[in-house]
């Protein structure tokens, strides 16, 4: 397996099959903000990010927002929606917040999937932590400096996933 590819890859959230994660156990997806349910520079929720939580509840699967965003950004955007948790200023890929929603929600890495739009933080850090890993189209075009830095080397990395037939960017697995 190369740590770099997701284990489920969809367009949007939106087309996201809350069934199925429920049919495997997933108690709690954890989910990425920026340019994966808002634009970066989106302050609060839309209604599709408020329906889409509601949905997952539904189904039984907690949800908790992790966020690489200064924390006033995750603590302001997470206080519009009923999640269970708020982790933000990650640092993703590092183990800091994968550890403490384990911890904080009694539960174990297979019982828990991730949602977001960069390899390098969101799908690196699962995969390591042996958690489920959703990569999701980027919302928007444009991102913060910081993540521009990131998806140059995405960029490698999809034309690696690509050439070895084991990812190709656009085709989704729903």
């Amino acid at each position: 397996m190369n740590i770099f590819a997701p284990d489920y890859y969809v367009q949007s959230f939106k087309t996201l099959n809350i069934r199925k994660l429920h049919e495997m156990g997933i108690q709690l997806l954890l989910c990425d903000i920026d340019n994966t349910l808002v634009a970066y520079d989106e302050e609060v929720p839309s209604q599709d990010v408020v329906d889409f939580i509601h949905k997952l509840k539904m189904n039984g699967i907690e949800v908790a927002l992790c966020s690489n965003s200064p924390s006033s950004r995750g603590k302001n955007f997470g206080k519009h929606l009923p999640v269970s948790k708020t982790y933000p200023f990650s640092c993703k890929p590092f183990p800091f917040c994968f550890k403490k929603a384990m911890k904080d929600h009694g539960l174990k890495a297979s019982q828990i999937a991730i949602l977001g739009d960069q390899m390098y933080t969101d799908i690196l850090g699962g995969n390591i932590w042996g958690l489920y890993t959703i990569l999701t189209a980027p919302i928007a075009i444009k991102d913060r400096n910081i993540t521009k830095v990131f998806r140059f080397f995405e960029e490698l990395i999809y034309g690696y996933l690509e050439k070895k037939k084991i990812l190709k960017r656009g085709e989704f697995d729903d």
